[in-house]
């Protein structure tokens, strides 16, 4: 089966890992273990590769069971499961990744989630990935490796039970979770693959476990569809699309159409074209155009000079495998109007209460100084060439109406456009640059003028102020309270702050910001200890 092959490159970072393996029972340098930075970036290289691919058989997946639910679904269905399974087993592996990283490295989940392999420091640390992978046990047996080797054995199961007896011997699962490779200690799959290793090698061999993953995934997958795919028209491509009966609806009328997916193959486009064409005689009326056709999709482009309903039709041509020239009809029509309004948000489509929101307002056709632009909540104020600033009081929308003077002076309604209206996000606290638990020195506390807030991963440039804020000093598990009013610490502050030792911890609770809706918010709290 397709899926289980590997090319040349995968058979090459295959091999540099078993070198590598075998190289840890030897006392090796930092040097050498940076070997496995190379190995496990080829790995996870591969599994992109593997990803793409599986995603190429799930859309081949999809259209066949879109064409024929009937016969595709109940494989469909189990390349679902197969899907679903690869995807829990694969996060998995990655969290148990950050995790060995995070603990070695005495970082947070999040931080260690970041950590490139050249830049972790404790890649040749075995106690901590030894305690994790195998616990206090000898054999791994309350350590993650056995969960992770029961998972693997499970999907190693789901997989098998998919074979059919008939092809067990032909398609291969390379898993092999069950039993540990051959070794001269008699050692078991879970001390043999992380008793002792380095946290580089840990982390190389996890890699190669998404990669056996991966693989497997594309083996059973490609033989489930291939069971549904004898005959069958063969595209590689499908993608979402809409057929209106009309893309120009009247007030009060219904808005109709078609959604499907269409399946296009991007190495033989079809042949199409576009005319008067007469089902009854199979052949167009009049003169007709071939379009140019992109990854299976035809331009037809066409220039309006009258406004109306106007139909055309033509014809799409494609080969079956039997070679055989399939002629596939079409008929559609379209409506030519006349120019409309446009009012868009140039942030976003929605206004936030107390910020100035730029608004771009247009009617095709119509010069903007005969626009007369209103909004029914709030204010707007024009900026020029078309540009407004929108400022809304409360929720839950805001109706921008337009009306325009004509040549002939008559005043015309050109319609309104509504938008949601939100209140603008909770900041968030930051002090010595730090938005989270943590620690500070001496030194930078005292550097620090007061505790700070901002908007974070915000669309809008808006400011965001501390109003009022407690303050926790606990030094010999006593605590000292104080309040501040403001965002500055008080003198008094700073002289204690000049007697804080190592190891006290500072808290700021009850933390009030005020942001450009004049709207007091109550933020997350802080903690910092001091190191020195």
């Amino acid at each position: 089966m397709s899926g289980s092959k590997n090319t040349p490159r995968q058979k090459m970072i295959g091999m540099m890992y078993l070198i590598l393996t075998a190289l840890l029972a030897l006392n090796i340098s930092k040097d050498v273990l940076d070997a496995f930075i190379v190995v496990n970036k080829g790995l996870e290289n591969t599994n992109k590769n593997f990803a793409n691919r599986n995603d190429d058989l799930y859309a081949q997946f999809d259209l066949a069971k879109s064409v024929d639910p009937v016969r595709v679904s109940s494989n469909w269905e189990k390349a679902q499961n197969v899907k679903k399974q690869a995807k829990n087993l694969i996060k998995y592996i990655n969290e148990l990744k950050v995790k060995l990283i995070a603990e070695t490295e005495g970082v947070t989940i999040q931080v260690a989630d970041t950590l490139q392999m050249a830049n972790i420091n404790g890649k040749d640390n075995y106690d901590i990935p030894t305690n994790i992978m195998i616990g206090s046990s000898e054999d791994g047996s309350n350590g993650a490796s056995r969960d992770l080797k029961n998972k693997l054995i499970a999907y190693e199961k789901l997989l098998s039970n998919y074979i059919l007896p008939i092809d067990k011997k032909k398609v291969e699962i390379d898993i092999n979770a069950a039993y540990p490779p051959k070794n001269d200690n008699n050692e078991n799959w879970e001390v043999y693959n992380f008793f002792n290793r380095p946290l580089v090698a840990c982390i190389t061999i996890l890699s190669k476990f998404s990669n056996d993953v991966k693989n497997s995934e594309a083996t059973i997958v490609d033989y489930l569809l291939k069971q549904v795919d004898e005959g069958s028209m063969k595209f590689d491509t499908i993608a979402a699309k809409v057929i209106p009966q009309s893309n120009y609806i009247l007030l009060g009328e219904e808005y109709k159409a078609d959604l499907f997916l269409a399946a296009f193959n991007k190495t033989k486009n079809p042949e199409i074209e576009v005319g008067n064409y007469n089902e009854t005689t199979s052949s167009f009326d009049g003169v007709s155009n071939k379009l140019t056709v992109e990854s299976g999709l035809g331009k037809y482009n066409v220039s309006t000079t009258r406004e109306g309903l106007v139909s055309y039709s033509g014809t799409i041509k494609v080969v079956a495998p039997s070679g055989k020239e399939m002629v596939f009809p079409f008929k559609s029509e379209y409506i030519v109007a006349r120019p409309a309004l446009t009012v868009s948000a140039d942030n976003m489509n929605v206004f936030y209460a107390g910020l100035d929101n730029p608004v771009s307002v247009s009617v095709p056709g119509i010069p903007n100084d005969r626009l007369k632009v209103s909004i029914n909540n709030g204010t707007i104020a024009p900026l020029g060439n078309g540009k407004f600033n929108v400022n809304v009081m409360n929720g839950p929308q805001a109706n921008i109406s337009v009306v325009a003077k004509m040549e002939n002076g008559e005043v015309r309604n050109m319609g309104t456009s509504t938008f949601r209206v939100k209140n603008i996000p909770k900041g968030t606290a930051r002090f010595a640059n730090q938005i989270s638990d943590g620690s500070v020195t001496k030194g930078e506390l005292k550097a620090q003028l007061g505790l700070t807030a901002f908007y974070q991963n915000f669309e809008f440039k808006a400011d965001c102020r501390v109003v009022s804020f407690d303050l926790s000093i606990i030094s010999a598990g006593i605590s000292e309270e104080f309040h501040i009013v403001g965002n500055s610490f008080s003198s008094e502050m700073k002289t204690r702050f000049g007697k804080i030792k190592r190891g006290d911890k500072i808290i700021f609770s009850n933390i009030n910001s005020v942001g450009p809706d004049k709207k007091t918010l109550l933020l997350g709290s802080l903690m910092f200890k001091i190191i020195r």
